[in-house]
């Protein structure tokens, strides 16, 4: 009888000292959902803060939607795809394109539809009244004579935007060196830009 309480309170014993160990490492091998969403949010706001910085002291208009930032960024990148394809009136690519061709086409590969000719383009989606506020993926229009224009005659998409100059960089296809990338800090596009539109996230589509 003495053994065999002796023997059951082994048994006991050892069963106290293992649960506790399978219990704790249960615990260290299980990640917490809650910290690991918090920890994976945090990573891609901080990627697209690189990618679409904000500065609201200079009135900058941000992406409150990341889809919306991932659609600019897509966007740019398929538009720079093209760079070096030829300039030819009327052509909506792949090989060749005239300047809202050009903005037709880039926009349609990711399922947003622009009207055909720059002056229609530049009714659609929101106005947007300062350079300060642009955003990559917006379009910029240009005339012959600048503000001063009757009507629109070129169309870009804009890539880059310096806050502290005023300036931005834009892809578009000229009509002397095909598609590429300028800055309206050129003289010659500094003169004849317009106005500008943000076609993202306010204008998906459109039948």
């Amino acid at each position: 009888m003495k053994k065999a309480i002796l023997i059951l309170l082994c048994l006991s014993t050892v069963g106290f000292a293992k649960g506790p160990t399978r219990r704790h490492r249960v615990s260290l091998s299980s990640p917490d959902p809650v910290a690991t969403q918090a920890q994976l949010q945090a990573h891609l706001g901080g990627v697209l803060a690189v990618v679409f910085p904000q500065d609201k002291s200079a009135g900058a208009v941000d992406f409150d939607c990341p889809l919306s930032a991932t659609i600019a960024n897509d966007l740019i990148a398929a538009a720079k795809h093209h760079i070096g394809a030829r300039y030819r009136k009327g052509c909506m690519g792949p090989k060749a394109f005239d300047c809202s061709g050009f903005t037709s086409y880039v926009f349609k590969r990711l399922g947003i539809t622009l009207k055909r000719s720059s002056q229609e383009q530049n009714l659609q989606g929101e106005a947007i009244s300062s350079v300060n506020e642009l955003l990559p993926g917006d379009l910029v229009f240009f005339g012959r004579n600048g503000n001063r224009s009757k009507s629109v005659n070129h169309v870009g998409i804009v890539t880059n935007v310096d806050r502290e100059d005023g300036t931005f960089s834009f892809i578009h296809a000229s009509t002397s060196q095909g598609v590429r990338i300028d800055s309206s800090d050129d003289a010659y596009w500094t003169r004849r830009y317009m106005n500008a539109r943000r076609i993202i996230g306010n204008e998906i589509s459109e039948d």
